[in-house]
């Protein structure tokens, strides 16, 4: 009986024994996993925890046009940051109503904080002082959650330059912290190494819930600004062009450039598009409405879009048929009747110009001329003698995107139509800037460049610290035919049966230029003029309004007008 009770009686004893042991054990393992699985990542923690090491964007490099005004700066602006891995995702409602954006796009934006947990990630830019002042007040209640002051990309003018100068967007990087602001386009994207800088760092003190108690003292490293860059741009220029041509009520490119220094002085493409849109992530409906434009504002059609030339191009066939020897300046071939009958085939000119010489044939524009001098040549010499011209190829070694244009070669035409597939038709076409030659507005403003040089051109700069002056054109033109070329682009001016007469003799200094109406499939045909004047500066244009129709009536008073400009400069800086 006794020895029952005794039994019965240690069995408390005994269970409390095995609770004992039990939670020891639980204790060890929490203390092994703490310790041992998941030392590394809690150190990690309690170091962040008192000292947090958060990076100081540095300011972009200022983009300026060639007298010093700004086309793209930086702005302070008030941003939110948050630090994942103290962030209580809790509060995701919260932080979401504070900055009036709905938690599904809160949750997008915090995925890269998610990805980085112990970096500081930015999560929304450019807040207003209310909407930044809401979600300060209300930090103490939002661990790892932070409002900085910091510089945000701004561009002046906006669509006017969205094409050369590009934008900057968030990097993509695990090489950079998240929240950093790269160069998408453009040359934000080319000089992105010059003008990103160097950033900085400060160190805070925080608790264990991430909230930032005092700014730790000593170790802190101040941004350095990136570099400034000039541009041989000219703005005011610039935004005459747009204007200009947005005037016309059709898209349009246009090109000025300075043929003794290879400064490029005007790029302009319209439509363009807001490039203060871009900046860290554009919406959906922004960038929906870029895409849907008719316009096509995303297209560079200043260097990047190449087009049939047209007539433009006949500075450079008469000078290949010049120093060909094919003709010279007394040539006259039978009379243009309005159109030429050849193989077949009809091939019409614009008007009925009579016998004329090639001057004759420059100042008029008669297509026949050159149908009837041409077919006595070669597709493969007239192509060589066109890429001394700035013809085929890139002319530039830095603008994003350049188009290199084409020109027809005996391969070219044998892969396109096969072995036999074309003939003296397809020479007779090119000659007059049609069939398979293409190029853009940038390249028929080198080619008058050169034809007013004398054949001597720059390399082509748009960075105004550049060297210039620098050798890059050498056609081996003889000067005879360039003063040939140059007499038939003067009398298109000054002739009262010039096609530029009507619309550019009005203007108080010598123009020397050459229309061009390109046919452009289905749609009306595009309007050309390049040329170039002599005085106040040595200036090379060439504009282009899409399916504007007749050269001379449409993009001549264009060019005009930027001419008219370059004069009014000229008289405010004497």
């Amino acid at each position: 009986m006794r020895s029952t009770s005794s039994s019965f009686g240690q069995k408390p004893y005994r269970s409390l024994m095995v609770i004992t042991v039990f939670l020891f054990l639980i204790l060890f393992g929490k203390l092994v996993d703490l310790q041992i699985l998941k030392g590394d990542y809690y150190r990690e923690l309690s170091s962040r925890n008192h000292i947090r090491s958060v990076i100081r964007p540095a300011p972009r490099g200022v983009i300026r046009d060639r007298n010093g005004i700004v086309l793209a700066d930086n702005v302070p602006t008030f941003t939110v940051s948050l630090v994942s891995v103290e962030f209580d995702s809790t509060n995701t409602e919260l932080l979401g109503h504070l900055l009036q954006i709905s938690e599904e796009e809160l949750q997008e934006r915090l995925g890269p904080a998610q990805e980085n947990p112990f970096r500081s990630t930015q999560i929304v830019s450019g807040l207003s002082v209310e909407d930044a002042g809401r979600v300060a007040d209300n930090l103490y209640r939002l661990g790892g959650v932070s409002v900085d002051v910091l510089p945000r990309r701004r561009y002046a003018f906006s669509s006017s330059f969205c094409h050369l100068i590009g934008y900057v967007g968030l990097a993509d990087s695990a090489r950079v912290f998240q929240g950093e602001l790269i160069g998408r386009t453009g040359l934000e994207r080319i000089l992105n190494q010059s003008l990103v800088g160097k950033h900085g760092v400060i160190r805070e003190v925080v608790d264990a819930h991430g909230r930032v108690v005092e700014r730790f003292q000593g170790g802190d490293i101040e941004p350095s600004p990136g570099e400034n860059v000039n541009l041989t741009l000219d703005s005011r220029l610039q935004l005459t062009a747009d204007s200009l041509i947005m005037s016309t009520g059709h898209q349009g490119a246009a090109v000025v450039l300075n043929y003794e220094t290879g400064e490029i002085l005007v790029l302009s493409s319209v439509p363009g598009f807001d490039t203060n849109l871009m900046i860290g992530g554009v919406s959906s409906e922004n960038w929906n409405g870029i895409l849907n434009d008719p316009g096509k504002p995303l297209l560079n059609r200043a260097w990047a879009t190449a087009y049939p030339p047209g007539s433009t191009y006949k500075i450079v066939s008469a000078a290949w048929l010049l120093e060909s020897g094919i003709v010279n300046e007394n040539t006259m071939p039978d009379p243009c009747y309005g159109t030429f009958h050849f193989a077949g085939s009809d091939f019409k000119c614009w008007s009925t110009h009579g016998r004329l010489n090639v001057v004759g044939a420059l100042t008029q524009s008669c297509d026949t001329y050159f149908y009837r001098t041409s077919m006595l040549g070669d597709m493969d010499e007239m192509a060589e003698f066109s890429r001394g011209f700035g013809m085929g190829a890139r002319v530039t070694d830095i603008l994003p995107g350049e188009s290199s244009g084409a020109l027809p070669t005996r391969d070219y035409l044998n892969q396109l139509f096969g072995q036999g597939g074309w003939g003296l038709g397809n020479l007779m076409i090119a000659s007059i800037g049609q069939g398979e030659v293409l190029a853009t507005p940038l390249q028929i403003a080198v080619a008058a460049g050169l034809v007013a040089s004398g054949g001597h051109l720059p390399v082509l700069s748009i960075l105004k610290d550049e060297s210039v002056n620098q050798p890059g054109w050498e056609t081996n033109t003889s000067l005879e035919t360039f003063g040939i070329v140059r007499e038939g682009m003067r009398l298109a001016v000054e002739s009262t049966r010039g096609t530029l007469h009507s619309t550019m003799n009005y203007l108080p200094v010598q123009v020397f230029g050459k229309s061009g109406t390109a046919e452009s499939g289905l749609n009306d045909d595009h309007a050309w003029v390049n040329g170039f004047i002599e005085e106040p500066y040595p200036i090379a244009f060439c504009v282009i309004i899409e399916n504007g129709g007749h050269g001379g009536a449409v993009a001549g008073p264009v060019a005009a007008g930027i001419i008219e400009e370059i004069l009014e400069i000229s008289d405010e800086t004497q």
